[in-house]
């Protein structure tokens, strides 16, 4: 057997190449782990620049996967005025600390003003550190600096129409200055928000607002001009008004089991599988959660709006045209006898010839065209700035979604489909998702006192767009 080969030393050959793996891999672990150069990742959830109100709430989130996090410091800095927002400790834990926080996001709460800042421009700066062995043991460090705008004083927000007479049911509008850009504005009715718009006007500060007064709502009911600036301050203005009450009919409806028959093949596809539901149960589930159903769509479709007036003029009501039921009828229904359920009827029904054609009651832009539930075959119009037209029961639709229709222009035909017991036009006005009192929209009388001498009152000083 010949001698094995040893080294001076007496270290046999087979050590020292283990000596030297186990020397490269700790030296490859200190170089890849502990001492790796990436520094934590910082983000901050907010527009550049960030406003800061009163008390304002700013998302930060850091992340170090490799090393893990080690502190976390917000500054925020002004006129050589230095205040420590948050200064967060990281610390490892566990088996020879291995354990450490490799991500945190947290609500970062300011109140400028208790910290003694006053409006204007301001810095604020996030630090964040890792448990890498760089820089001395300090860890790798990120700065990230985020402009600010100090600004807790409240938008103001002025009132520019006067003699407000508002009728329950019925629409209203509101011209407003603000005094600095606000992303929110709008008018508050009771617990309902119109959304406020600039663009009628060259003046982009001042905006115009339709707003809906409900048909259940009364002389009680709280209207406001309200705004809320960019750094989440808000201001408000009392909107003044004369309110007129009005009665709505009441009405009973039997609904008869060869109705419900008659109806249901229109609905088959919609209603849920249930193989003991009576007549009635299919008719309820149709009146109520459909009905439901479909009021969602239709606040979706009116959503969206043009941000210019459309319209012009009285809009048009179907000629030759019979009235069957009115708007914000209060309906009881009746089955063998006993009431079943009580809905609103919210638009104007319309008799003519079968099949009439149905014409635009203004200018607007096709923002629904199909199917929907109990009002059978529908079209929606939108006439801008929150204003909307819906056209119910049609047998045929002949508009296009997107296109822009002219006032008249034959949209569809009237028809039976739907929850109707008939051919007829089933006409409704929303502002925003809120039915209004058609009624008011055919009167020329009504649009000119109520809405273009309003408006019109407020060019000379804004000047209009």
């Amino acid at each position: 057997m010949s001698p094995s080969f040893r080294f001076k030393s007496g270290w046999p050959l087979g050590g020292v190449v283990l000596l030297s793996v186990v020397v490269l891999v700790a030296g490859a672990w200190l170089a890849v782990v502990r001492l790796e150069g990436e520094g934590p990742v910082v983000g901050v959830d907010a527009p550049s620049p960030l406003y800061l109100g009163k008390a304002s709430e700013v998302a930060v989130t850091i992340a170090d996967p490799k090393s893990g996090l080690r502190r976390l410091e917000i500054v925020l800095s002004k006129d050589g005025k230095r205040v420590v927002l948050t200064d967060t400790p990281y610390p490892a834990s566990g088996l020879l600390g291995l354990e450490k926080v490799r991500e945190d996001r947290r609500q970062v709460r300011i109140d400028p003003a208790a910290h003694g800042f006053t409006d204007g421009k301001a810095v604020m700066a996030i630090r964040a550190w890792d448990h890498s062995w760089r820089n001395w043991w300090n860890g790798n460090v990120t700065t990230v600096e985020t402009e600010v705008v100090v600004d807790t004083r409240p938008p103001v927000v002025e009132s520019l129409t006067q003699q407000n007479y508002v009728n329950q049911g019925g629409a209203g509008v509101a011209v407003y200055r603000l005094s600095e850009p606000c992303p929110v504005s709008g008018v508050r009715v009771g617990g309902t928000v119109f959304p406020g718009y600039s663009g009628f006007y060259s003046d982009p500060l001042v905006h115009i607002a339709f707003f809906a007064f409900g048909h259940q709502q009364g002389a009680g009911t709280e209207i406001v001009i309200e705004a809320a600036d960019r750094a989440g301050n808000s201001g408000r203005s009392r909107y003044a008004y004369h309110f007129k009450p009005k009665k709505f009919k009441r009405d009973t409806l039997n609904v008869s089991d060869g109705f419900i028959t008659q109806i249901l093949p229109d609905f088959q596809a919609v209603l849920p599988a249930q193989a003991n539901a009576t007549l009635k149960d299919r008719f309820l589930y149709i009146n109520r959660e459909l009905r439901a159903a479909n009021y969602r769509t239709i606040t979706e479709a009116t959503r969206k709006t043009e941000t210019a007036v459309l319209w012009k003029g009285p809009f048009t009501r179907l000629p030759n045209a019979a009235p069957r039921a009115g708007f914000a009828d209060h309906r009881t229904y009746l089955h063998e006898g006993r009431e079943i359920d009580q809905q609103y009827h919210l638009g104007v029904d319309l008799a003519s010839l079968a099949h009439s054609p149905v014409p635009a009651a203004n200018s607007g832009v096709v923002v629904f065209t199909g199917q929907l539930g109990i009002y059978g075959q529908t079209v929606i119009l939108d006439h801008g700035f929150g204003l909307f037209t819906m056209y119910s029961h049609l047998s045929r639709i002949t508009a296009q979604k997107g296109a822009r229709v002219a006032k008249d222009a034959v949209i569809g035909n009237t028809g039976s489909t739907g929850l109707a017991g008939g051919d007829h036009l089933h006409f409704s006005v929303l502002v925003q998702s809120t039915f209004v009192d058609p009624v008011e929209w055919w009167d020329p009388h009504w649009i000119k006192d109520n809405v273009m001498l309003k408006l019109d009152s407020v060019k000379g000083g804004a000047g209009q767009g």
